[in-house]
């Protein structure tokens, strides 16, 4: 019996370790542009509204091709869906690199948006079902937190290093994504071993009607499950008010101290201890889990003042790098929770497709924020931008707390198409 127990133990350490270091390789991959990311486009001659309607096209893209992306996740496995998806992502970030028109930056984000479907959710319904299988049964808020974190320290290292090569050459970090991607397809499927034979064999002819029935089971329950439906609402609610700010908050600092692009390396980097101190406080507070949806809240509504008190100080770059420290606090410790809290309510067989149905709502609603925020920007200024993201944050507030009541898991029945 003990035998059979330290064999079971040994199996989830294994696991474990390898679905930490796929996402750690996957976050430092995609590092490399953050924080520049705008300025780049604003360098090459973009307006705000056109740099955000950029992203846009991109939520608009996974929006799109999310929830089917995902079913082909759950029908011939995430290990080969995660390497395609680099592959895709290593291609349209080498287009990047050349482009100089509107309509190119625009036609690399649709690339780029299907191949992050393509990788969207399947390290997590990988590394979710094998710890199960494992027999690993503990609530998952620590080893959500422990993710956040790893994936944190990856993008801080890796922006850093993207912000010193900007300071040179505006687009080499996009030569650095396209390795990173490149890199991170070869680790994964070294590490995203061990599926169960079902998600890897399926007949060419049987997958579409094998996916369409996935999709449309997987549409359907999300939307009749009142727990994943609201939690899936908050994200795009989140999204839709943070997404702007994403795009913004570089432009701002960068116009505000002047001293150079390196310097909002520093910023991010400064932003994800703050979200890794969160993050940290949640893997360490073990409380009921009744009382998620009322942190929840809490952490939602801190969020939102924090925004919208950073636009409310204007041109004051230095205040408003401390209120935002506060509100990258409460973002840092809401991810494990909701993220941890989603994955309860559904089963192995369409992890996946629920999975990229929560980041479909998402990004839908990402890509109305970051519209609405580029036209409030150019007519009204980035300050007033951030304010109106916060009233939004607030319907997060209101999606937690209506869950109030029904925070235990429920898991959701056999998908069409499951073996």
């Amino acid at each position: 019996m003990n035998g059979r127990k330290n064999e079971s133990n040994a199996t989830i350490r294994s696991i474990t370790r390898r679905y930490y270091g796929v996402w750690w390789v996957y976050a430092f991959a995609g590092g490399f542009l953050f924080g520049i990311y705008p300025i780049f486009l604003r360098a090459r001659g973009l307006s705000q509204f056109q740099a955000n309607s950029v992203l846009a096209t991109y939520l608009a893209v996974t929006f799109l091709t999310d929830v089917p992306t995902g079913a082909f996740a759950d029908a011939l496995g995430r290990r080969r869906s995660f390497m395609l998806g680099c592959a895709t992502r290593c291609a349209a970030f080498i287009l990047y690199f050349t482009a100089h028109r509107y309509f190119v930056f625009l036609i690399a984000e649709t690339i780029d948006g299907i191949g992050t479907t393509f990788c969207n959710g399947a390290i997590d319904a990988w590394g979710v079902d094998a710890l199960d299988a494992a027999g690993f049964d503990e609530v998952k808020d620590r080893l959500f937190s422990r993710i956040s974190q790893l994936s944190t320290v990856g993008f801080m290292i890796s922006s850093l290093i993207g912000a010193y090569v900007a300071n040179v050459n505006i687009a080499w970090p996009w030569l650095l994504g396209a390795t990173g991607y490149l890199s991170c397809g070869v680790i994964g499927g070294l590490l995203m071993r061990g599926e169960k034979p079902r998600t890897a064999h399926v007949a060419v002819r049987e997958l579409p009607a094998l996916i369409s029935g996935r999709v449309v089971e997987g549409l359907r329950y999300g939307f009749s499950h009142r727990t994943v439906l609201l939690l899936s609402a908050a994200t795009a609610i989140q999204t839709a008010a943070w997404a702007p700010f994403w795009m913004e908050w570089p432009v701002f600092f960068n116009h505000s101290y002047g001293v150079g692009v390196w310097i909002i390396g520093w910023l991010w980097s400064l932003f994800a201890i703050a979200r890794l101190i969160g993050a940290e406080a949640v893997a360490r507070f073990r409380g009921d889990e009744s009382r998620r949806p009322a942190m929840l809240t809490l952490l939602s509504l801190g969020a939102a003042g924090m925004l919208f008190l950073a636009g409310a100080v204007g041109e004051r770059a230095n205040l408003a790098v401390v209120i935002l420290l506060a509100m990258n606090l409460c973002t840092g410790a809401m991810a494990p929770l909701a993220q941890s809290w989603f994955n309860e309510q559904i089963g192995s067989g369409d992890r996946a497709t629920l999975l990229s149905f929560n980041s479909t709502l998402g990004t839908l609603g990402g890509a109305i924020g970051v519209l609405l925020g580029g036209w409030i920007a150019d007519a009204f200024g980035i300050s007033l931008g951030w304010q109106v993201s916060g009233v939004i944050l607030l319907g997060t507030a209101a999606c937690y707390w209506a869950l109030r009541s029904r925070s235990q898991p429920q898991q959701a029945p056999v998908v069409v198409g499951a073996k």
